[in-house]
């Protein structure tokens, strides 16, 4: 059974800082950061502060609406229609990504805070390093979430920063390596419980670190370390409901998982509800948000036998009260089903957990690295890929299968273009696929090409929030990204 990470109320950093200089004394009579970090424990329940805003505020559900909308297979509904317009946001969802913002930076400020009073705590040496290690693993995941959607943001990497101005973008992606590095060299090679960082959840991150970075030898060093290790394998599926066993709402720490933020139907993911069809047998909540449409040329071009596409996309449904098949409405005629919790309690109460890195993204971030170091692909990279085409039509991973991608026949990039293609079927719905499009520069040709939809370069970076510029000194309305 999952259990929830606790929510811990830490003062906001602003204001220990303001009262700095008035109020010397350690209160007795309430908890503050002065008095709190005394024990070990209090260093490990303040680090729960760092998972709170992004279980809570952004990864819930509102940053797969905005990301996944923007792929080349969904349309959104209602306030949401606008995102796949591809012309930039209204009010409404500026709203939306500015409080993904600050959920990032409240996350990172916590961060801040552990990463500066764990040290003086009394406690092993190689014990306070991990703990750093995994609040730098966790800031380091939130730079790099921050600096693909808005390029130069405000970086923070210590308590005594309150203002920044935003940083090129080489700088935040030295300060991400760098928190990763050390992370990789401090974090146990086996996570405390399911939901922490490991050394291998760090080494992974910085494999696709590199990649998005063009750094193409670090990238296919740091995923042959994983992979060579031995630690992580393809969770088998030979039947449809065996995506389950990945998926679902009890998978929990399988072979796969590398790094996921936990979910239960007391603290649920909303995400699920955003695509599901509320009178399906997947789960009592849905509100069907994200929708495709049949002449889709990006679903029509998946191959039906690809169980991938079965256990994913779904057109006709079971109704779980009358048992009759049932075909989905003209409005919202295909939808989505790959999380599946019948059990949910409520339409945020979905316990299936969000896989930031499994171990198909590491196979996946290999074979595009392998291919792009040698100019074309090796025996050691097609087979990466084919352990995730064989999973995905039923067949053992590391076995030889009739659907094989052959090893002749390829020059670098037809292999890159299908690398991209099974990542976008492999991480199906995982807020993926419009990032893969952005750092391999092929959005504009791919949403034009699949859609019919010229994208605005307005859309490719989200607006910095205008209370941030409003009270950094440090940001300028014309520091604004284009368009905003």
């Amino acid at each position: 059974m999952k259990t929830p990470a606790k929510l811990l109320y830490i003062i906001p950093f602003f204001l220990l800082v303001a009262c700095q200089g008035f109020l010397d004394e350690v209160p007795r009579d309430r908890m503050s950061e002065a008095n709190y970090y005394k024990t070990l424990e209090d260093a490990k329940s303040s680090l729960t502060a760092i998972y709170g805003p992004l279980r809570s505020g952004t990864f819930v559900g509102p940053y797969f609406l905005q990301t996944e909308i923007m792929a080349d297979y969904a349309e959104g509904r209602g306030s949401t229609l606008i995102i796949g317009e591809y012309k930039g946001l209204d009010v409404t969802n500026i709203t939306r990504v500015a409080a993904i913002w600050t959920a990032f930076y409240t996350s990172i400020r916590n961060a801040n805070i552990s990463i500066s009073h764990i040290p003086a705590i009394e406690a092993d040496e190689s014990v306070k390093k991990a703990l750093i290690a995994e609040a730098r693993f966790m800031r380091a995941l939130v730079y790099y979430h921050l600096v693909r959607h808005w390029g130069p943001v405000p970086l923070y990497l210590d308590v005594i920063t309150t203002e920044s101005a935003r940083k090129p973008v080489a700088e935040v992606y030295t300060a991400i390596i760098e928190d990763l590095q050390y992370a990789e060299i401090n974090l146990p090679p086996s996570p405390e419980v399911y939901g922490k960082p490991s050394k291998w959840s760090a080494s992974s991150l910085l494999a696709e670190v590199y990649l998005t970075n063009r750094q193409w030898g670090p990238a296919k060093a740091k995923a042959e370390e994983v992979i060579n290790a031995k630690i992580y394998s393809l969770v088998a599926v030979n039947k449809l409901d065996d995506w389950d066993k990945i998926f679902g709402a009890g998978a929990n720490g399988t072979s796969e998982e590398v790094f996921y933020l936990k979910f239960n139907n007391q603290n649920g993911w909303e995400w699920p509800s955003n695509l599901l069809w509320s009178e399906t047998k997947f789960s009592p909540f849905g509100n069907y948000v994200i929708y495709s449409t049949l002449d889709n040329k990006f679903l029509n071009s998946w191959d039906p036998k690809d169980l991938r596409k079965q256990w994913n996309v779904f057109t006709e449904y079971e109704n779980r009260k009358t048992g009759k098949i049932e075909k989905l409405p003209v409005s919202t005629p295909v939808l989505f089903s790959k999380w599946r919790d019948s059990a949910a309690p409520t339409s945020v109460g979905h316990a299936n957990d969000y896989p930031f890195l499994r171990y198909a993204d590491v196979l996946l971030i290999h074979a595009e690295a392998d291919a792009r170091l040698n100019n074309g692909p090796t025996a050691a990279g097609i087979e990466s890929l084919n352990k995730i085409r064989r999973r995905a039509y039923g067949y053992p991973a590391t076995g030889i299968s009739p659907i094989d991608y052959q090893a002749a026949g390829w020059n670098v990039e037809q292999f890159i273009d299908t690398v991209l293609t099974e990542r976008a079927y492999e991480l199906f719905m995982e807020g993926k696929r419009w990032l893969d499009l952005k750092r391999t520069d092929k959005i504009k040709s791919t949403i034009l090409k699949n859609l019919g939809k010229e994208v605005k370069d307005i859309h490719l970076f989200w607006p910095i929030p205008q209370q941030e510029i409003d009270t950094n000194p440090f940001i300028a309305q014309s520091d604004q990204n284009p368009g905003y």
